[in-house]
């Protein structure tokens, strides 16, 4: 299986060298380094670095010598609050992309209308994100694609429950992902990546700015 092209989008704020945000923040070299200690403690990435991972991630489930490898790493290194196809709790996260960056915008967007609407928001402009280009090529995807009660479950735009549950079988057996309908596109196809080796030639694309307006993107 081959996806060439796939869009990530990320947060403006985490797409570049942690370091760097850091350095804005110190007096001086010291400081800076200080600090960059003080945020590696709790840095899931460096913690699997380091083999202290608190669900157990390693330095053989990580990818080094490429391109964007921290890029990559952190995707799997920080399961955050859960997603589609991974829990908080689950061993790792996953690299989600879709395989045009219309489509990744929409999910981008409806991530952020919902958390702008738990604060009380319904406006915000200008928000930047970072398109990563990657091409997937790999083996063991399942397919969501057949329409079956199990995969309408995974497909929940309500619930992740069921697609947890899959992406964890599907990590147990070290399978490379899944290739999913895209729920808030209804023309669009995403892909959860399991693996982080299967994630090659990543590179910068555009700068997204979304502008959201009365609980609706209008970029």
């Amino acid at each position: 299986m081959a996806f060439d092209d796939t869009s990530r989008l990320i947060p403006g704020q985490y797409a570049s060298q942690p370091e760097h945000a850091l350095a804005d923040l110190a007096d001086d070299d010291a400081g800076r380094d200080n600090l960059i200690r003080l945020a590696g403690a709790t840095n899931a990435r460096l913690q699997a670095q380091e083999e202290r991972h608190p669900q157990g991630l390693s330095r053989a489930d990580m990818v080094f010598g490429v391109p964007y490898s921290k890029i990559i790493n952190a995707s799997f290194a920080y399961t955050g609050q859960g997603a589609r196809f991974h829990a908080a709790t689950s061993v790792r996260g996953a690299w989600y992309c879709a395989l045009d960056l219309r489509t990744a915008i929409a999910e981008v967007a409806y991530h952020r209308i919902r958390m702008l609407a738990e604060i009380g928001r319904d406006t915000e402009a200008d928000i930047p994100y970072r398109q990563f280009v990657a091409d997937v090529h790999g083996q063991d995807f399942a397919w969501l694609d057949d329409r079956s009660k199990r995969t309408r479950a995974c497909l929940d735009p309500d619930s992740y429950a069921a697609g947890q549950a899959l992406g964890d079988q599907l990590r147990a057996r070290a399978a490379g992902g899944v290739v999913y309908p895209a729920v808030r596109d209804p023309d669009g196809t995403n892909l959860a990546v399991l693996q982080p080796s299967l994630v090659g030639n990543v590179r910068y694309g555009e700068l997204v700015k979304l502008t959201i307006e009365d609980g609706r993107i209008v970029q």
